[in-house]
């Protein structure tokens, strides 16, 4: 598929539970100024009391449009810096995403990733959103022939993501699915 590209087990897993209809519920520990719970697993980092914390925005338009900002504590728990989310290699870049964020009284769900082989520090990378694509609610949109996705990460941790031409795997209407969403880095 152009544009999308699986990450891992956890991509494949997540894809097996939105076929199968079971739910994961959100994390606990974050929180949104859209009224509910921020997240997102972050695999990078040293370990060990990070304090990297992102303010998301989201713009996408389509089916189901979504217009709004939460908060993603969970990502760069593991880093201690913004620069170093942004620069360290030899591990899976994530962006910040979330578990089930309500963003505009919707639910979403979105991640995008770089490979720890791939990833270099700031720049942009090409194809990068996640197998499980994204949600708003109960619609899942997937990569179509021309879907497009792309992540640029600046040197102080902030950035953005866009994806393009995502079709509806649960929706009744054919017309694409496509978004922007940019972060802020504090910590």
């Amino acid at each position: 598929m152009t544009g999308l590209r699986l990450a891992g087990s956890g991509a494949a897993c997540l894809i097996g539970l939105l076929l199968a209809g079971c739910s994961v519920s959100p994390a606990s520990n974050g929180s949104n100024s859209a009224g509910g719970s921020g997240g997102g697993g972050g695999t990078g980092g040293s370990g060990g009391g990070g304090k990297v914390t992102f303010t998301v925005t989201v713009n996408w338009s389509g089916p189901d449009p979504v217009q709004g900002t939460f908060t993603d504590p969970n990502t760069g728990s593991g880093y201690q810096s913004c620069s170093q989310y942004a620069t360290q290699t030899g591990v899976l870049w994530l962006s910040p995403s979330t578990n089930s964020t309500q963003v505009q009284g919707k639910t979403i769900d979105f991640a995008f990733d770089v490979g720890a082989s791939t990833f270099h520090g700031p720049g942009t990378y090409a194809d990068t959103l996640t197998g499980s694509g994204v949600s708003v609610g109960s619609d899942t949109f997937l990569a179509g022939h021309s879907a497009m996705s792309s992540v640029t990460v600046k040197a102080d941790g902030s950035g953005s993501a866009s994806f393009s031409g995502l079709f509806g795997l649960t929706t009744s209407t054919e017309a694409p699915e496509s978004g922007t969403i940019t972060w802020t880095c504090s910590g």
